[in-house]
């Protein structure tokens, strides 16, 4: 292109300055016209050409922001499923841990419950989980009640006889609760850990390892735990939890007894599941 311009300028300074006579300038000047009209459709076809090769280079760029945007956003999809694929992980490392310590303490529980040991005034020795049923209905005991009716001097079979003829304060009075003192710190702070547990997101959660504790209790285990979550020690703290995990679902209705004093009561959570309103 640049060469066509250099020959058509030299073409014309040469017609300019040669000494043809007016006819054949003017016939030589009509030719050239012909070649400048052609000269200017082929720089008008430049022109063209060049605007299409813009264009063509706009679609590219066009494409390759599209490209762009697409590889964009795989990288957003693989980095939110990574975060989540973290947060997943995060979650599961909790649980474990979680559920390292529930377990240890579950295990502190049992050992805690194997190693009780009571011997009764008549001699006879019981270990281990019959120790619930023993001292609540079958070990001879006397009221420790301070008083000269000689009425409180006698006899009960189990600490039974004793809320059944003394009453709360008889129970209140009596030594054989201070055996399952460790038996009951533990119970209580098992149930603590669980609702206070940050890595438990709901109360579903909570609920389903509370009944892993419920399944080791024995009919005796909750009638101990019935009457220390109405007395003094527990009510505070340790009934509302009973209540919360519907801990006296498994107890016999017929295993409870009547004592004369008003004991108070609990929910109907405690032997139920209700999910509580928070």
């Amino acid at each position: 292109m640049l060469c066509l311009v250099l020959f058509l300028f030299c073409a014309n300074l040469f017609l300019i300055f040669l000494p043809y006579s007016k006819e054949a300038r003017g016939t030589f000047g009509d030719q050239f016209g012909a070649v400048n009209a052609l000269f200017s459709g082929l720089a008008f076809a430049g022109l063209i050409y060049t605007i299409m090769l813009q264009r063509k280079d706009l679609k590219l760029q066009r494409q390759d922001l599209k490209l762009q945007r697409k590889e964009l956003e795989l990288t957003r999809k693989e980095m939110e499923e990574q975060t989540a694929e973290y947060e997943k992980q995060n979650e599961t490392l909790k649980i474990q841990r979680f559920e390292n310590t529930f377990f240890n303490m579950l295990s502190q529980f049992q050992e805690v419950v194997n190693n009780l040991s009571y011997t009764g005034q008549d001699g006879i020795k019981v270990v281990g989980r019959e120790i619930f049923k023993y001292t609540f209905v079958e070990v001879p005991l006397h009221s420790n009640i301070k008083s000269d009716n000689p009425f409180l001097d006698q006899q009960y079979i189990g600490i039974e006889g004793i809320l059944t003829y003394l009453g709360w304060k008889g129970y209140m009075e009596s030594d054989i609760p201070t055996y399952y003192d460790h038996y009951f710190r533990l119970f209580y702070r098992i149930l603590k850990f669980v609702k206070t547990s940050k890595e438990l997101s709901n109360y579903e959660s909570e609920y389903r390892y509370t009944s892993i504790l419920r399944a080791l209790l024995s009919r005796y285990e909750l009638l101990w735990i019935y009457y220390n979550g109405l007395s003094d020690y527990g009510e505070e703290k340790l009934k509302p939890l009973i209540e919360r995990y519907a801990m006296l679902k498994n107890m016999r209705d017929d295993l409870p007894i009547t004592v004369k004093e008003d004991l108070g009561s609990y929910a109907n959570s405690a032997f139920v599941k209700t999910i509580p309103e928070e």
